[in-house]
């Protein structure tokens, strides 16, 4: 295979992973919608439903306001729910929140789920803000692990409009980092002390530690905050009786990152990111090119300790900015 086809098929991928998957989202016009004042829709796809629940909330308010038109406040986690969501005339298995007021909060950022009373099926916590006002959301087909209990997971979801939307980004108790947007109304740097706090000392289903150096290192990157600010937000919880300050020391005040003479995915040595090093990686995932043990640490920015095409997506994803990190964090500059 020659160096032309393989940067066509990784300039194929790449095409592709930057799509917007929305071919199954039902648009939905909404005449009443403003920029900060409506209602949004969810279409349920292959649940077959009768009637939606739409559960809304955020961290730092609780009981979040909406219009008074139907929903309940009966949440043990303090969410506004709708009753079953209003279904849309004409447009089977699409259903519509009643009206949702973002009025002073346009930039703010609430959770949503969704559940089908029929199968007791729902979405995993999406992240919305006032642009999904008008717009239908679909499930996304990509499955996450359900952040405090492993063996439950939930199905993503995806709106056919909207900026800042997205699955969030949690670390779940298998010392996961899944989703892609993190809350502005959260405190990064809590998120991973609350990590460690709720899981030091719990063991994955191999026997291993969830919460190690390595571990905490990852969920500090992937959240963008430090050692330090992490160091502080834990003391916070010296009442709680799960605090062991001195573990908890250990494996936040590691410093741990990996070892290498070089930077997170610079394969070539040249000192920069870019699409070379990506076309190497992918040479060396089906074996045209061969790396020794450095070369492989480098190129394996995903963590799973082999060379694939995803290392190379990646690679190539964050040298022409199409993200702002690998999967495992940052690249080492």
């Amino acid at each position: 295979m020659g160096k032309k086809k393989l940067c066509f098929i990784l300039a194929a991928v790449l095409a592709v992973s930057s799509m917007a998957v929305s071919a199954s989202a039902v648009t939905v016009d909404n005449e009443t919608s403003s920029a900060s004042k409506g209602t949004f829709f969810f279409d349920s796809g292959d649940w077959n439903s009768q009637s939606i629940n739409f559960y809304i909330w955020d961290t730092t308010k609780g009981d979040y306001a909406t219009g008074n038109n139907g929903w309940v406040s009966d949440n043990t986690w303090g969410s506004r729910k709708k009753l079953g969501g209003k279904a849309v005339d004409g447009k089977p298995g699409v259903f519509e929140s009643y009206e949702v007021d973002f009025s002073g909060r346009e930039n703010d950022a609430i959770y949503v789920i969704f559940h089908d009373l029929d199968s007791n099926a729902q979405t995993f916590d999406a992240i919305i803000n006032s642009s999904v006002i008008g717009t239908t959301a679909s499930k996304s087909h990509i499955i996450y692990e359900n952040p405090a209990d492993s063996d439950k997971t939930a199905e993503g979801v995806q709106f056919d409009g909207g900026n800042g939307i997205g699955v969030a980004k949690v670390i779940t108790s298998t010392g996961k980092i899944q989703g892609d947007i993190i809350s502005p109304t959260l405190d990064r740097a809590d998120i991973v002390a609350q990590f460690v706090l709720n899981y030091l000392g719990t063991k994955d289903d191999n026997g291993n530690d969830v919460v190690t150096p390595q571990s905490t290192a990852n969920a500090i990157s992937a959240f963008g905050t430090t050692e330090n600010d992490v160091w502080s937000a834990y003391q916070l919880y010296s009442a709680d009786e799960r605090y062991n300050e001195e573990e908890g020391k250990k494996v936040i005040k590691s410093g741990i990152q990996p070892q290498l003479g070089g930077i997170l995915g610079d394969v070539d040595g040249s000192g920069k990111i870019d699409s070379q090093d990506a076309l190497s990686i992918l040479r060396a995932s089906v074996k045209l090119e061969t790396f020794d043990d450095e070369k492989t640490k480098l190129a394996d920015v995903d963590g799973d300790k082999q060379l694939t095409s995803a290392d190379s997506l990646a690679v190539l994803r964050y040298s022409v900015h199409l993200s702002t990190e690998y999967p495992i964090g940052q690249p080492i500059q």
